[in-house]
């Protein structure tokens, strides 16, 4: 598939009176890192929920992976997320009692794939982000990092082209913060578009690319320049 992976065109969602965003127009190229930042209630997470389609805009038009998600049914826009998005969430939602290869192998759990190559693949994902040691191991047992590796594992699973983070170290400290931001790197190194959401304007500020949230609008993009060169 060609062209960019996300692109939004004057996409609004309303709430009743509501306006959680408004005339949202984004591009994301495959294999982009960016930040898309603002403070509480500036339409990060209703973004996050458009561009995840776990909802759909009250106006635009939304494009992932090529395909219109206004044309799509519920049973088709399920599939294009199941094999196109990855989800990683600031609470790790790892099943208390059950060891991190089974949780990453759950992930598989309606694919149709005997129970062995599901725990094969799980065994893979652990071992990408640097827990191959740990597989057997339950949440209570692991680190705040360490927790949100296994929900990485598991989110990475299918290997899906994009990848969308939420407050990914809004839940660790300084240093488990850095680690998972670096894992997040070696994944988009790998080719994975990844996204991450977050109110720290550090963390964006440190990656390629800040689009950044105020009221529901997107205030500034540093790729606007290049965007606009790319038009013309």
């Amino acid at each position: 598939m060609t062209g960019p992976i996300v692109h939004l065109a004057r996409v609004s969602k309303r709430y009743g009176n509501v306006s959680a965003l408004r005339c949202a127009d984004l591009l994301i190229e495959r294999g982009e890192l960016l930040a898309i930042v603002g403070p509480s209630g500036s339409g990060k997470s209703t973004m996050l929920n458009i561009m995840g389609t776990l909802d759909r805009p009250t106006s635009g038009t939304l494009r992932i992976d090529g395909y219109d998600v206004g044309g799509l049914g519920d049973r088709e826009l399920s599939a294009l997320r199941a094999r196109t998005i990855g989800f990683v969430f600031q609470q790790f939602h790892l099943a208390r009692g059950v060891p991190a290869i089974e949780v990453v192998a759950d992930g598989l759990l309606y694919s149709g794939k005997p129970r062995s190559r599901r725990r094969k693949a799980a065994e893979e994902a652990l071992r990408r982000v640097g827990l191959g040691h740990r597989m057997l191991h339950l949440p209570h047992q692991l680190s705040g990092g360490e927790q949100q590796r296994v929900a990485i594992a598991r989110a990475v699973l299918g290997d899906p082209p994009l990848l969308m983070a939420d407050e990914p170290t809004g839940a660790l400290d300084s240093r488990s913060g850095a680690i998972v931001m670096e894992l997040l790197r070696e994944l988009n190194d790998g080719g994975t578009t990844v996204v991450v959401i977050t109110h720290n304007r550090d963390i964006a500020a440190s990656l390629p690319r800040e689009v950044r949230l105020k009221d529901g609008r997107i205030e500034h993009d540093t790729a606007a320049p290049r965007l606009a060169e790319e038009a013309s």
